[in-house]
This record gives C-alpha cells, structure tokens and sequence, in this order.
C-alpha cells in the first residue's frame, strides 16, 4: 500500500519519530465549509483565564482521583506560557473490564481560549518501559515527549498525555501491546484533561508515535462503544505498532531485528502476568533469562546498560521452545492486534519502508483491514525512512484540518 508524499499544507514544526528501541504536485490549499469551526495556531497574548475548579465528583471512568501542578516541566512547555498538571484518574481494564488508576499530564495553553474551549489532543508516547517508574508524568522532560507537546499547545491544543496503565501508578501492571486497554487510557486521558478543566472543549483529537501510535489508532477503534459524550474529530497514528503477531514466527525462526528485541521482551513481561497459564521461561534463555531484570529498565533514565546488552542477545535466547509455545504466542499476540472494531472518524497512518521494528509488511496488513471493515483512512508510505527517521510533519496540520470541518482523503477508497 502506497501513495506519494505529499506538500505540507500549513506550516507546523517538523517532528521526528523518536526510536522505540532505545528512548522507542502544488500547494493546496484547504477550503473550509460555511460555518465551519476553526481552531488558532497560537494562544492570543492575554490576560490567562480564572482557572475554574476541577470536578472532583464524578467517579465513572476518567474521574479524577488527584491531581499537582508540575513546576518543573520542561523548558519547552513553560516558555510558551502553558500549565502543566499531573493528574492521577480512572480508567478501564482492557483484559477483565475492571476499574482501573492511571496516571498522566494536562497541559493547557496560556492566555484565553477560543470560543468552545481550547480543543484537546490525547497524546500516546512512545515505549518508556514497563515498570510503575517509567510513567512519563515523573520527568521534567516527559521521558522525551516534551518538544512534541510543546507543538501541540503552540497549535492552540490543550493536550492529555496518559502514562498507560501500570507506568506512574503502583499496584497495577503494564499490558504492553495491549491496545483495547490503551485506547480507554487515551479516551479516558480527555476526561480527566475536562474533569480538571471543566471548560476545555468536548472536541478531541487522538495522536500518538510508535507505540503511542497503537494507542492513538485504538482509542479511534474503542470510541463508538466507549467515547460517548466528546466528538473525536480524528485519530494521527505515526509508525504506529499495529499488528504484530508476526514477532512469534520471527523469533522462532530466528529472524527477528535487533530493533525488536526489546519490544518482544517487553510483549513477553505483560503477557506472562495476563497469562498465568504461560511459562515466561517457554520464550527466553541464555542473556535474555539471565538478565531479564535489566532489560526491563525505563527508557531512559535507567537504561544505560541495555544498549550492549541488546547488542550481545542471540536469536537462540528468544526462540519459543517448541511450535505450541510459538502457536500460543502468535495467538496472544493477534487477540492485541488492530484494528479490532470499525472507526468512526477518520485515522491518519505514516509508515516507512524501512522500519526494522514495525515491518511495513505488517502495517499493510493492519491497513487492508481496516479499509475492508470500511474505515477512512489516509496512510502514506514513506520510501526510505524508517522507525526513528519518518517526516511526520503533515500530521499536526492534518489534525487541524480535521478540527477546522476539511473533507478527509480516504486512500483506501482511491486504492480500493
């Protein structure tokens, strides 16, 4: 699946996928219909607006449990005269259906807000790790999101950046690759991002990167049935991690990339908790076995022994140890994969060609679905670049076209 790159449409920061591995014709020019809603580029200079007292009495999913300001945010959020706050609320288990806590970050433009209330874009970060320390709601810098948050709020964006499940928040874990439980994570980030600041717009948008880009995609997936009370205007999913069932024949037959060491591991972690009937030690040996606590590391700030010991795995310690432990993986793995219902807005995929974490195989295979159930999609296929190098820089102005009222493309119907 392919179409050309095209011209950006309006100007926009350029944002570069970061690696999951290791942190992980002419110009057109858009035509808005009568009436449409528009939303600024930039907070207009003025006097902040009272800030309204968070609702505290709601208890359903995306209540708010607590909540602090964050001081110490990054410089390239403060500079721009935003808040920060990290917030703590409920959500929804993807594996039981249960009540769940999570944490995560509202951050909210300076000055006044457009009529409606500043619109809301859940963003998904990228892999940080596994354990309850690597939420990126504990970092200044947000574990390496602060420069993309950063271009959000200039867009004029209030931006609800959930930690997932089991990162930030002791007494849970983390179903990585689980994207029913990421999509309510997002959904439920713009509820709490509202629950603090009751006057932020009911209109959302979902964006995400390489696992957050998982996340994005499910919480389009997961809104028809769970979204209800906001309008999601659109759903960006940047070299997204869609369908990655093929991790368990690449590791049996010992073809797995360096970059997907790591992702596998920490597929493997989750499921040996959601799974008790798994045997973790079915699917690794050697380093892997040895040194499995250390692979586990946030990345960063703990990680910096995990590069070599990356370096020095061999396929043999990631192999399943027999065709019914690869035939369970796969299946695990496909019961994760998206999409997993029909979306009811429009998505955005950017992939590259080549990814040596998310073959482009894969992506495709997530796409043809997608298109068949119905979806409007627009994916582009960047040729030559790869997970940590794409040219994302269409999708922020993608997303303010989505919030401005602009027809979609739907490439699955022009390929179809």
């Amino acid at each position: 699946m392919v179409r050309p790159t095209r011209p950006i449409l309006l100007a926009a920061i350029t944002l570069v996928v970061l690696p999951l591995t290791m942190s992980c014709a002419q110009d057109q020019r858009i035509v808005l219909p009568p009436g449409a809603d528009t939303t600024p580029v930039t907070a207009a200079p003025a006097t902040p607006e009272p800030i309204p007292p968070p609702n505290m009495t709601d208890t359903g999913p995306g209540s708010l449990l607590s909540f602090e300001p964050l001081d110490e945010i990054a410089d390239d959020i403060t500079e721009l005269g935003a808040r920060a706050t990290r917030v703590v609320y409920r959500s929804t288990s993807g594996i039981d259906g249960g009540s769940t806590e999570v944490s995560g970050t509202v951050v909210v433009p300076g000055g006044r807000a457009p009529s409606g209330g500043w619109p809301v874009v859940s963003y998904g970060h990228g892999t940080t790790g596994v354990l309850s320390n690597c939420g990126p709601s504990k970092y200044a810098n947000l574990l390496g999101s602060a420069p993309i948050v950063a271009a959000l709020v200039l867009n004029g964006y209030a931006v609800a950046i959930t930690d997932y499940q089991g990162l930030g928040v002791d007494g849970s874990y983390h179903p990585y690759l689980d994207s029913k439980t990421f999509g309510y994570n997002m959904i439920d980030a713009v509820r709490a991002a509202r629950n603090l600041i009751p006057t932020l717009s009911v209109r959302w948008a979902a964006y995400g990167v390489s696992l957050g880009g998982m996340a994005a995609w499910a919480a389009s997936d997961r809104n028809a049935e769970y979204g209800g009370g906001m309008e999601l205007v659109g759903t960006a999913a940047i070299v997204p991690v869609s369908d990655m069932a093929g991790l368990a024949d690449s590791a049996a037959a010992g073809t797995l990339t360096r970059a997907q060491y790591p992702l596998l591991m920490y597929a493997l972690h989750g499921l040996a908790i959601t799974h008790p009937e798994m045997n973790l030690d079915h699917y690794r040996s050697g380093l892997a076995k040895d040194r499995w606590d250390d692979f586990m590391a946030c990345i960063p700030p703990e990680s910096d022994e995990v590069p070599e010991l990356v370096a020095r795995l061999q396929p043999s310690d990631l192999k399943p140890i027999d065709a019914d432990a690869t035939d369970a993986l796969r299946g695990w793995l496909t019961e994760m994969a998206l999409p997993q219902q029909k979306s009811t807005s429009p998505l955005l995929v950017m992939y590259g060609s080549t990814d040596d974490l998310i073959l482009e195989s894969w992506t495709e295979k997530a796409l043809k679905r997608a298109c068949d159930s119905g979806d409007v999609v627009e994916y582009e296929l960047h040729r030559g670049e790869g997970h940590g190098n794409l040219d994302s820089s269409f999708s922020v102005p993608w997303v303010t076209a989505r919030f401005a009222g602009q027809r979609p493309v739907n490439t699955c119907e022009q390929n179809g």
